[in-house]
């Protein structure tokens, strides 16, 4: 029995591994029915996988249970896929009235205001979500001067400008000064600024926002009359109080003016009156 060199045509001897003519390697026929063999094994077994795949899964499909956005199989008003990814059991209507967490919402009202019902303090600033006014946010204020006017001369000997700053407090603590260096503002000009400054405050109250206005110089500072309801000549008489309520949503505002020269002492030299521009607003802290 010979082998034929399937390069050159050379018959070689059937114990021959390679092609004595060309050099050509040379495979045995025995061999060559043997990867054949392989090959229609396997061909053979995908076609059977294939066939089990196309009868089999549309079973396993329909027997699986699909819980899209909408579904709530158990009619309690808290879509399956929400109950599920808040440890709560989509085929119980029952959870609906309970409260997971202790914080004084069912699991129903958190679903509806988005808080997790599995945790006491979603937001995480020491309020129980059912007593937090927004509890999905640890809300803080934001206290801008938007606009300002000095009204009269404040330095000494009189110049036409000043240095010019604000301290801001809240519940009577002292959050900051703004801007971080007094600016010189011509005196009877009105100025568009943004001088602001924030403070993390607990959700449950109101609370009183304390403006004062300053003018700065060399032998020290001054408070600028900006309260035009006071005519009074002390502190309490220049500086400007507003009382702010957060309100139930991260956004609420409260602006006003207020313009010291209003208060009856307008043209006095001495009464340094100013007029500011401001606005509150409620601030969600975990975002800055």
């Amino acid at each position: 029995m010979v082998i034929k060199c399937p390069v050159c045509g050379e018959e070689n001897a059937d114990d021959a591994t390679i092609c004595k003519a060309c050099g050509a390697p040379l495979e045995k026929p025995s061999e060559k029915k043997a990867k054949s063999g392989k090959i229609l094994l396997a061909i053979f077994i995908f076609a059977i996988l294939v066939v089990v795949a196309i009868v089999v899964a549309p079973i396993i499909y329909k027997s699986v249970p699909s819980h899209n956005k909408t579904d709530d199989s158990d009619k309690d008003g808290m879509p399956d896929e929400w109950e599920l990814a808040n440890g709560l059991n989509p085929n119980d209507p029952s959870d609906r009235t309970k409260d997971a967490d202790s914080d004084g919402l069912n699991n129903f009202e958190e679903y509806q205001m988005g808080t997790d019902p599995q945790n006491a303090d979603t937001d995480g600033d020491g309020v129980p979500d059912g007593l937090d006014l927004i509890p999905k946010a640890d809300a803080g204020i934001r206290v801008a001067i938007t606009k300002t006017r000095i009204k009269d001369f404040v330095d000494f000997p009189r110049k036409p400008t000043g240095q010019i700053f604000a301290r801001i407090y809240v519940d009577d603590n002292l959050v900051g000064e703004v801007p971080s260096e007094p600016a010189e503002l011509e005196i009877d000009k009105i100025y568009d600024v943004n001088w602001s400054i924030t403070t993390n405050v607990s959700d449950d109250r109101s609370h009183k926002v304390r403006i004062e206005l300053y003018d700065k110089d060399l032998i020290g500072e001054e408070m600028l009359d900006v309260n035009g309801d006071s005519p009074a000549k002390d502190k309490a008489g220049y500086y400007l109080e507003a009382n702010y309520y957060l309100g139930t949503h991260i956004g609420r505002e409260q602006s006003d003016s207020s313009d010291g020269s209003n208060d009856g002492n307008s043209g006095l030299q001495d009464d340094k009156d100013a007029m500011i521009e401001y606005v509150i607003t409620t601030i969600d802290m975990s975002a800055l």
